[in-house]
């Protein structure tokens, strides 16, 4: 009954966390300042699946009395047996206080629960959508680090602000679809998993928050396109899937072009498909969203409904390749239909954000949560791919979790070193810095610093 009570805590917790209204909200905030909870040597929990005492190494997600993730740590886990209470034992007894509680802010227990992790990701607004706020939404997982003396508070990753400016008019669109080419390229019905190179992460804006040009693109393209084999672009503004897919078509890179703003799904198609001139045979993946149901900005199934809505737009548009939905580990494990209905796997996973994992360790740290996400898939065998992870070669330390250009060169090797057999199964974010971003303490002042081997775009030089 212990065992029973603990669970439907957290569960509601957990849940209430990743879903609060208030969380779409710039205005809300939680409260800063936490004071530093000390790490418990052991936690006890009662398991039936162990039929005896066994100690394992897990991740914990600490949350406070509202149900909000504050902290996370690696703790060892001792797991007992499930014990069958006596007939006489009432099922109405409370369970003991821990010997060792929080503090008053930190008060309901420690969970086992993959460690939440903020993703430093861009966040291009889709040409068709109306900017949001300045001020940073709050997504349910988002985990403050003890720095100095005291907690940070929590938010999400960075916004431009100003947002890159957007173009006031786009390649023309058909006004019919029966104008449309009557056969299209032939295309692989498959990502292109045997390329042999990672993929990388890419976004169009310089610095200034302005659109790069078409030759900034190139230029861009022309020193990392060669380490790489797929590009990943997050939206459809700044007349990006124009200028990118000229400069890959250039190099012999392909794409992975994303819709951003799921409200406007058929206006992106449209975009991408005239960018294209309804030559699809470049791209590898079409995604849908980024973290949206991670930072409570929709639901899995509002989601995937998008995914479903863009998957058929984009058929009758030409496009026979994969589509799917983005999302965190975080939200795929506590929503596994978002992989389930998406043509593989796609999910964003970054280790700097778990305080308990160094540079070396980040690429058992992704392996581990690909396997956590395995295990909750209706098809066990199905393709994962991480379309997001990295490490920044500045900023704040978060743990054990240490910026710099060799802690980076460390975890990329790590990284790489994870995805030996199957490199294409990985994007590394970024290709170049990302200026047009703001540091934030939340994002332990690294928001900006993510590009590989520290490298600037020409643009910002």
């Amino acid at each position: 009954m212990k065992f029973f009570a603990f669970s439907v805590v957290f569960l509601s917790l957990f849940h209430l966390s990743l879903g609060q209204p208030a969380h779409r909200h710039g205005g809300y905030r939680h409260r800063a300042n936490r004071a530093f909870v000390q790490k418990r040597d052991k936690l006890t929990m009662s398991d039936a699946a162990f039929p005896q005492g066994t100690e394992l190494p897990e991740v914990v997600v600490y949350v406070d009395q509202y149900g909000n993730p504050i902290r996370t740590a690696t703790e060892t886990v001792v797991y007992m047996p499930m014990e069958t209470p006596s007939p006489q034992t009432s099922s109405l007894t409370n369970p003991p206080a821990p010997s060792s509680a929080p503090s008053p802010l930190d008060s309901a227990p420690p969970v086992v629960a993959p460690a939440p992790v903020p993703p430093p990701s861009p966040t291009p607004l889709g040409a068709e959508s109306t900017p949001e706020p300045s001020s940073k939404q709050q997504p349910g997982w988002a985990t403050p680090a003890a720095t100095s003396a005291s907690a940070l508070s929590p938010e999400p990753f960075s916004q431009p602000d100003p947002y890159p400016t957007q173009p006031s008019t786009y390649p023309t669109q058909p006004d019919t679809y029966p104008t449309q080419p009557d056969t299209y390229p032939t295309q692989p019905d498959t990502p292109s998993s045997g390329s042999g190179l990672h993929g990388v992460t890419y976004s169009p804006y310089k610095g200034d928050s302005n659109c790069k040009t078409e030759a900034e693109v190139d230029r861009d393209f022309s020193l990392f396109s060669k380490d790489y084999g797929v590009v990943r672009l997050y939206g459809v503004d700044c007349d990006q899937v124009s200028t990118v897919s000229k400069a890959a078509r250039k190099y012999g890179n392909k794409l992975l072009l994303g819709i951003f703003d799921i409200n406007n799904v058929e206006s992106a198609v449209d975009t991408m498909a005239a960018s294209l001139n309804y030559d699809w045979s470049m791209v590898d993946t079409v995604s849908v969203g980024n973290e949206l149901v991670n930072n409570g900005a929709a639901t899995a199934e509002q989601s995937l409904g998008a995914l479903a809505l863009a998957r058929s737009c984009l058929r009758a548009r030409g496009y026979q390749g994969p589509v799917v939905v983005v999302d965190t580990f975080v939200a795929v494990l506590a929503h596994p239909e978002l992989c389930d209905q998406s043509d593989y796997c796609a999910v964003n996973v970054h280790p700097f954000f778990d305080p308990n994992t160094g540079a070396s360790d980040a690429g058992s740290f992704v392996n581990s949560m690909m396997q956590k996400i395995r295990n909750k898939l209706s098809d066990p065998g199905k393709r994962i791919v991480v379309t997001e992870t990295g490490w920044p070669w500045q900023g704040e330390p978060n743990g054990a979790a240490v910026p710099g250009l060799d802690h980076q060169s460390i975890a990329i090797s790590a990284i790489k070193g994870a995805f030996s057999s199957n490199a294409a199964d990985v994007f590394l974010f970024t290709a170049f810095n990302d200026l047009w971003k703001k540091p934030e303490p939340s994002t332990f002042m690294a928001e900006q610093f993510w590009g590989m081997g520290g490298r600037y775009s020409p643009s910002d030089e």
